[in-house]
């Protein structure tokens, strides 16, 4: 275990942004290689994990990159020119959009690329692109909403990870997900619009497991699960509901939420009561923000399981999955039982809304990045697990000083 003093001494300095860390990086690790620090960076937004690689996006004067770095000591492996946004994982790859500024404003090539030495797979004609890349076909490809000119309408592609094939989709829909479809939204994946309905004027949707048990706590994008299938004889079995069927689409109006089954687009039901962004980057599963309070709700019928008042900075105080280990694999659903909010020094369960007071530092964060908080010290490790980009037995979290590196204790 890592003296106290010296992870307190790095961790004040992670909050007051002191420009070199790395010499207190330097300093400390004769003592202990437990943590890290890197400085002289712009983190935009948290890291993600993918392999054995930390992938973020980073300003560097008027000029933003896509970096991968070593979990074990934030070195950098590779940098690329980007456009802002979250890395994708699509397979084994990593995918991000690079500006094209030769072909004029706005244009932008997809590129999939090997997350450890940054080597381009494969890339997209340079085209403009809306919204993000995403990972469909089972992995096997990205789909993209693009348009060839500036002047020209968008369509849905997809870019093929084997062959590096760059086609319209099967139906030329724009993108993947519960999209805007003329005066409809529909639910298009793969390429194929499995349902339309009227729009109900949402302006962002989000998918939700339609599970009545108390909410979880996903280690990656919520995405609903595919309920199991019993074993049962050949003749007598039913297949599986595909992923993009299961669960419920909530999306946000200008005065409130709706939420839709994705199994055919069905309404099930309406609520007053404008829903912000919590500005918490652990991916809750059902846990929203409404009329400035923290609620649990049941994505079939909209009603919150529990409601606090939501004030101050908001902080993640921990988290631990069923078997006490506090380094999920990616994507695995984690009880919420053992995870918290913590709100101007009180802590708040995301199982069962009940307030108490934390035992510890937690992570409070601002535009997307972490600071101590609550304690001194830095915050327990189910905390980084719960936040931060864990690869190679690693946990790494952006701060406003640049990233912040933990070696985590093996589960016993």
């Amino acid at each position: 275990m890592a003296p106290r003093l010296a992870i307190a001494a790095l961790a004040a300095l992670t909050l007051t942004g002191v420009a070199d860390l790395t010499v207190v990086n330097k300093a400390s690790a004769a003592q202990t290689r437990r943590q890290w620090a890197v400085s002289g960076v712009e983190p935009l937004g948290q890291p993600v994990a993918i392999g054995s690689a930390i992938l973020g996006y980073a300003r560097s004067g008027p000029r933003i990159t896509i970096q991968g770095r070593a979990p074990e000591d934030g070195s950098v492996l590779w940098e690329s020119e980007a456009v802002p946004g979250t890395p994708v994982r699509a397979g084994e790859w990593a995918v991000y959009l690079e500006p094209q500024e030769a072909f004029g404003a706005g244009y932008a090539s997809v590129v999939v690329a090997d997350p450890l030495t940054g080597t381009q797979m494969q890339r997209s004609p340079a085209m403009i692109f809306s919204g993000s890349p995403q990972s469909c076909f089972a992995g096997r490809a990205v789909c993209v909403t693009a348009a060839p000119a500036e002047d020209e309408p968008a369509h849905g592609y997809r870019l093929d990870l084997a062959s590096g094939a760059f086609i319209p989709s099967a139906d030329g829909v724009t993108g993947e997900g519960l999209i805007k479809i003329g005066t409809e939204v529909g639910l298009v994946h793969d390429g194929v619009v499995l349902w339309r309905r009227p729009d109900p004027g949402a302006a962002r949707w989000s998918p939700h497991p339609a599970d009545p048990a108390p909410p979880a706590v996903l280690g990656a994008a919520a995405v609903p699960s595919t309920p199991a299938v019993p074993s049962t004889p050949a003749a007598l079995s039913t297949p599986a509901v595909p992923a993009a069927q299961a669960g419920v689409w909530v999306g946000e109006t200008a005065t409130g939420s709706v939420g839709l089954a994705a199994k055919d687009g069905t309404q099930l039901w309406a609520l007053p009561g404008v829903v912000s962004d919590c500005g918490i980057p652990l991916r809750t599963a059902v846990i929203r923000c409404r009329d400035g309070r923290l609620e649990a709700f049941d994505p079939l019928t909209g009603k919150a399981r529990w409601s606090v008042p939501l004030r101050g900075p908001v902080g993640v105080g921990g988290i631990t999955v069923a078997d006490g280990s506090t380094n999920p694999a990616p994507g695995a659903v984690i009880p919420g039982a053992g995870a918290t909010i913590v709100i101007r020094g009180v802590a708040i369960s995301l199982a069962t809304g009940e307030r108490t007071t934390p035992a510890g530092a937690s992570w409070c964060f601002t535009a997307n990045l972490a600071s101590a908080c609550g304690a001194d010290g830095v915050p327990p490790e189910a905390a980084w697990t719960a936040v931060g980009a864990v690869a190679d037995g690693y946990a790494v979290v952006a701060t406003p000083a640049g990233y912040f590196g933990l070696l985590l204790e093996k589960a016993q």
